[in-house]
């Protein structure tokens, strides 16, 4: 097959998959939004926060930032998930896709955690601007909103005053922390949903349930590897700033706040 063809597949199914996905898990990702801000942090539950986000906007208080959460997921997995075929078929060779790996073999499992990780990586900091907005929106949305009160009326709206105030490096905020969290958890989650394939391909043939059922494993690892980073990029995202300055004043940086964060609410 063409390979220009086949790389630019692969791009677009990277991004409508996942842009399709967040269509469903929209509102636990704004409570998980919510449940990361310090004033939540242990104190409120799932059905409490949804209760309270619904009772003051609705059921669309439970899609704040929608529409930002889909070109988030679209920007970041384009690159990937979308680069990591064509990037693992250069470093082994043989390699095309997870229906080639019966002749060629699985690629080892560094080769795979390497090409996951940079695809993470370089996606999450192209996407970072994207993030920061949808973690802003989702942290307002309803009288449940624990964190820092933006009032942005919209995507549009959140870039235009992150820029007059904060200026256009701000819209990086947080990307270190971000694009480490993606790192660890593509190299985790492509690692072990190959793996896992791999293996379920010895006893069934390619099918849409093996793919559902490695991608449910594979999602809950990759859950709890990235739960700590992820936090931390809320809190340095959601923060309070300093007008003068475009500075937090919460947190200085990353290990600033993994510091006050254990200190204050434990490991």
């Amino acid at each position: 097959s063409n390979p220009s063809v086949w790389v630019l597949n692969n791009l677009f199914c990277a991004g409508l998959a996942p842009s399709l996905s967040i269509v469903v898990t929209s509102p636990l990702d704004v409570i998980k939004a919510q449940m990361q801000t310090p004033k939540a942090s242990g104190t409120s539950s799932i059905l409490k926060i949804a209760r309270a986000i619904a009772r003051k906007e609705g059921v669309s208080g439970l899609y704040s930032g929608l529409r930002v959460s889909v070109l988030r997921e679209a920007s970041l997995n384009v690159i990937r998930l979308g680069l990591f075929d064509p990037m693992m078929s250069i470093i082994h060779p043989g390699y095309q896709d997870m229906g080639s790996v019966k002749d060629t073999g699985l690629p080892p499992l560094y080769k795979r955690a390497v090409c996951a990780g940079m695809c993470g990586g370089f996606g999450s900091f192209l996407a970072n601007p994207v993030e920061l907005v949808k973690s802003r929106l989702q942290s307002d949305a309803g009288a449940a909103g624990h964190g820092v009160k933006h009032n942005y009326k919209g995507g549009f709206d959140a870039i235009r005053r992150i820029l007059e105030v904060e200026g256009f490096p701000a819209l990086w905020k947080g990307a270190g922390v971000f694009a480490v969290r993606n790192a660890i958890g593509s190299a985790t989650n492509l690692s072990t949903f190959t793996a896992l394939k791999a293996y379920g391909l010895r006893f069934c043939k390619d099918a849409w349930y093996l793919d559902t059922v490695c991608g449910f494993v594979s999602g809950f690892a990759t859950t709890c590897v990235m739960c700590p980073a992820d936090l931390v990029k809320t809190r340095l995202q959601n923060q309070p700033v300093d007008s003068a300055t475009g500075r937090g004043k919460s947190y200085a940086n990353f290990v600033d706040a993994v510091v006050k964060i254990f200190r204050s609410e434990g490991g």
